[in-house]
């Protein structure tokens, strides 16, 4: 039999991580056995865990890329969860589909959008993949509605300004004290020059 695929997305500050925790604590509950995986290129937090910004954590193995998870497809595995799946690259797609094949199930979670609202095209392979999505929504810091975008914005002038469609697509948070992210709805999300 072959195991099935849940995506969870959303903008930042939304819960993924900690929707990804909850559903793997169910399965802890339930005795199975399973991997959690990071990619070291989300230097937000260095150790072997994720953590929610709630704070909740579990223990995962850090990857640099996708295929590194593949020495772990025959281990009889009940379930593999990959975090902020926006940072690995298209190998991923390929890894989750050769847990599947084995009968493995794979949780996932991270952006559907980048900053400019556009899709990260590993991320639509795996929704489109999926047997289960989950689309989480933040709160809008900016007027309270629900928010479904992340905004960019960077120190200039003195002033936190919406970064350019110009600059680089990943720019991990903490990593720059010039940069920031923020949830925003459709109406308070905006485009810098």
């Amino acid at each position: 039999m072959k195991g099935t695929l849940e995506a969870v997305i959303g903008p930042m500050y939304a819960g993924k991580t900690e929707e990804l925790i909850r559903r793997v604590m169910r399965r802890k509950i339930a005795k199975q056995n399973g991997i959690i995986f990071k990619i070291t290129s989300d230097t937000r937090n260095s150790e072997e865990m994720i953590i929610s910004r709630a704070g909740t954590h579990l223990e995962a193995k850090l990857i640099s890329k996708a295929d590194d998870a593949r020495m772990y497809i025959n281990d009889k595995l009940d379930y593999v969860a990959f975090d902020e799946i926006q940072f690995f690259g298209s190998d991923l797609v390929d890894v989750v589909k050769s847990f599947i094949d084995v009968g493995t199930d794979v949780i996932t979670s991270g952006l559907n959008l980048d900053f400019r609202s556009e899709p990260f095209d590993n991320v639509m392979k795996i929704v489109a993949m999926a047997d289960e999505i989950a689309l989480l929504k933040a709160v809008c810091v900016v007027c309270g509605k629900d928010a479904t975008l992340t905004q960019r914005l960077i120190m200039k002038d003195g002033k936190w300004r919406p970064a350019s469609t110009k600059d680089p697509i990943f720019k991990v948070e903490g990593s720059d004290v010039e940069t920031k992210y923020e949830p925003r709805c459709k109406d308070c999300w905006k485009v810098g020059e």
